[in-house]
């Protein structure tokens, strides 16, 4: 007993200095799909955020698939909202969804109000948590999810993301402009997994970089982490974040 006792204390003793190398500790959900959880955005932006000095907990409900509705009704998305407080909320709808809106905004206008009754059960239980609603990028995958071109599912992209997030009082994530500018400038940096869909590893750390700096509001400094990639195609992806997010 004695010697399980001293165990325990160093291990806490030990957590007490590891927190001292952190300037600070924020707590992160992030509720959505494989659009994040491929190549585990979410977990980069962790990474990224201890590479900076900060320290993060990161709570992910991500379903394949999954749209706020049915987030809105799944049990261990509300639990996860209901027994913790959060300081960063990200949401992230299905793919096609936003623009599905932007498209119909009267026939898909249920979509705007999940999105507002997502983020109003996020402020009922973290009522000081900043939120952010995602807006994701194009693909060519199914004739560019049926809209066409990369442009005009961009266009939808951005103009369905804006109206979610007026609905549901929230700021937008600009991921898929950081697409776009990564797409046309460094084309030679694969943001896409061999389904031309999901996010690559180098997609779902430009995910990451543009989150990061959401919450944190200034420039990367020192040597953030790579996450084992190529570290010349992470500092342009880094520096894309910076331009989209930090203007």
């Amino acid at each position: 007993m004695r010697k399980l006792f001293y165990t325990l204390l160093l291990s806490v003793m030990t957590l007490s200095l590891s927190a001292q190398h952190y300037t600070d500790t924020l707590r992160v959900l992030c509720i959505g799909n494989s659009f994040t959880f491929v190549d585990s955005a979410h977990l980069k932006l962790r990474d990224l955020a201890l590479s900076q000095g900060h320290y993060m907990q990161v709570n992910g409900q991500l379903v394949g698939g999954f749209t706020f509705h049915r987030h809105i009704n799944r049990d261990e998305t509300q639990a996860a909202l209901v027994y913790h407080v959060f300081d960063c909320v990200f949401l992230q709808d299905q793919s096609r969804t936003p623009a599905l809106l932007a498209q119909d905004p009267v026939r898909c206008r249920l979509i705007a109000d999940d999105a507002a009754e997502l983020a109003e059960r996020v402020r009922i239980y973290s009522p000081e948590a900043r939120i952010w609603l995602e807006q994701t990028w194009s693909y060519s995958f199914e004739n560019y999810g049926h809209f066409g071109s990369y442009e005009n599912f961009d266009e939808l992209l951005r103009q369905g993301a804006k109206m979610m997030a007026q609905a549901a009082h929230t700021e937008v994530s600009p991921i898929g402009e950081a697409f776009i500018i990564s797409r046309a400038e460094h084309p030679e940096i694969n943001l896409y997994a061999g389904d031309d869909k999901h996010q690559s590893a180098y997609g779902s750390y430009l995910k990451a970089c543009v989150n990061y700096l959401l919450i944190y509001g200034k420039p990367f400094s020192g040597k953030p982490t790579n996450c084992d990639l190529d570290p010349k195609a992470c500092a342009h992806l880094r520096t894309i974040a910076e331009r989209v997010v930090l203007k």
